[in-house]
């Protein structure tokens, strides 16, 4: 009998979860708890509590071709950087393209997951379902269960003294929609991660000053790479991941919070942190150092104390009669909704091997989706978190021990303890082509290099030195894509094409075929390529 999967969610998770399940020939049934897909990225003018949201303004921080699917390349036409309206479009083409939405019921609320009774035997879940419209929730059977809520969900609020005396409105990133409501209104925004610096720009168009509190800083770059070209697509090599992979930590973070430094001085505008630009997630903004020239923002320390009215930091400064303060301190992570026998989350510590799997479970049919925070976009990791947990509920791939997956973890942890700031925040972070590969390795997908440098040494060429974007992951292995070469050969050119208003003349591109670089690559290769890709 096929197994009937239970895939919680209807984000980006969510929907390649419901692909892959297809793909093994397993049969998904996929619970939403609103009435549309795209999860996180849809903007709501409600704030629905439990579930991820955007800003009207939001734009991704990952290029579309960093943040594609494996199968499923962006249109040429679709922005660099995609606003999040851009962003549920490409996911609703990719539901379009393989028909997911027919697996998926909406306006459907899990309100609780537990083990069957005879869950030792046979792996099955219990799942409660609400049906959101009626109110009547009824229970189901399962065979595995794929979890794909995210981690954005539940609202982390930071606590200062006098916070409860403050007459202002305070406000959680997670429920920041517009800037409009806080026109010439005095603001604060708490928090220099990704979603803080976004709320503090998009705020000083309608305010100013906006002033934004940091506790220690943070290193903050540019989306925009050389010749305006997406950063990430420059950088995310694995020629660059190889490099960072066998030189001392200390040389690549002087090298990179130079190349930093060079567009935005950090200690001229003060945001300069004492950890070292790998200790911590990176901050990707293209507007804030303007907005800093300009006096639109203004940096402050962290918050001492409230009054009433007023908000004084701890370099004795006070700012007088505040509006609103902006929280963007994170979220909680958890699993309300999982009985707590099976996953109990404290302090954001989450005990998963791989990210993935509960290390302790009798049957292996359980598995998260997305819970990391990668160094890149979480599209192309959790697609092969999916492909891989349909191999394991299969009975494809075996997991390790519970003694060596309880291992795995704690090494993990330590390498992060010992690279990040030590907050609730850096308790999930991945380098992002070192765990692509990992993950690849495992469901039998990763490019074989060598086969390439052989056969094909311009595409290798490419493949080692352009951007590692997921279509590499579908050259080979189990539900291979005859369109993956093509869609690397071309990844440029849908990139060149979104900022083109016409036709660049005809140039010819210095490529790969140039004598030089075949020199350059023979060299390379015979010292050090076999080591690092042969497998």
């Amino acid at each position: 009998m096929t197994m009937r999967v239970a895939i919680i969610g209807g984000g980006c998770c969510g929907l390649t979860a419901i692909k892959a399940c297809t793909e093994a020939g397993l049969q998904p049934v996929c619970f939403e708890r609103t009435d549309d897909i795209c999860g996180l990225w849809r903007f709501t003018e409600d704030v629905i509590e439990g579930k991820g949201s955007v800003a009207k303004s939001t734009i991704i921080k990952t290029s579309k071709e960093m943040t594609a699917f494996s199968d499923f390349p962006p249109p040429p036409e679709f922005p660099v950087y995609m606003h999040q309206e851009y962003v549920c479009t490409y996911f609703r083409m990719y539901a379009d393209k393989f028909d997911l939405k027919k697996y998926i019921r909406f306006k459907s609320e899990i309100e609780r997951v537990s083990k069957s009774e005879d869950f030792v035997e046979t792996g099955r879940w219990k799942l409660k379902i609400k049906d959101t419209t009626t109110g009547v929730s009824t229970e189901e059977t399962f065979d595995a269960v794929v979890v794909c809520t995210g981690h954005h969900a539940y609202k982390h609020y930071a606590k200062f003294p006098g916070m409860e005396k403050f007459k202002g409105e305070i406000v959680h990133t997670h429920d920041y929609k517009y800037s409009a409501p806080y026109k010439n209104k005095k603001a604060i925004v708490v928090g220099v991660g990704n979603s803080g610096i976004d709320a503090a720009v998009d705020l000083s168009h309608v305010t100013s000053p906006v002033y934004l509190s940091t506790r220690r800083g943070a290193w903050v770059q540019r989306n925009i790479g050389p010749k305006g070209v997406p950063g990430d697509v420059v950088t995310t090599t694995r020629w660059n991941s190889y490099l960072e992979s066998i030189l001392p930590q200390s040389w690549t973070d002087s090298a990179n919070e130079r190349r930093v430094n060079q567009t935005f001085d950090h200690t001229l505008y003060s945001v300069k942190p004492k950890h070292r630009i790998s200790g911590q997630h990176p901050s990707l903004n293209d507007d804030l150092p303007l907005r800093l020239a300009s006096g639109s923002v203004k940096m402050k320390p962290n918050i001492k104390r409230f009054t009433e009215s007023h908000v004084e930091f701890e370099d004795g400064s006070i700012v007088t009669n505040v509006d609103v303060v902006v929280l963007a301190t994170g979220y909680d992570y958890g699993y309300p909704f999982i009985d707590k026998d099976v996953v109990d989350v404290q302090e954001n510590v989450l005990d998963f091997y791989l990210y993935e799997f509960l290390p302790d479970l009798e049957k292996q049919t359980m598995a998260f989706i997305g819970c990391i925070q990668p160094t890149g976009a979480i599209m192309p990791i959790a697609e092969l978190q999916c492909r891989y947990a349909m191999q394991v509920f299969k009975g494809d791939k075996t997991l390790p021990s519970p003694a060596a997956m309880w291992a795995d973890i704690e090494r993990r942890r330590s390498v992060m303890r010992g690279r990040y700031v030590n907050t609730q925040r850096h308790t999930i972070q991945v380098d992002y082509i070192t765990f692509l590969d990992e993950m690849a390795s495992k469901v039998g997908c990763k490019p074989n290099i060598l086969r390439y440098l052989v056969t094909n040494p311009v595409f290798a060429m490419k493949l080692i030195f352009g951007p590692c974007t997921a279509y590499q992951y579908r050259l080979r292995g189990p539900n291979s894509w005859e369109g993956a070469k093509k869609a690397i050969e071309n990844q440029w050119e849908r990139t060149e094409k979104a900022t083109m208003v016409k036709d660049p003349p005809a140039v010819e591109r210095q490529g790969w075929g140039m004598p030089g670089l075949y020199t350059m690559a023979g060299v390379i290769l015979l010292a050090v390529l076999i080591r690092v890709f042969y497998w």
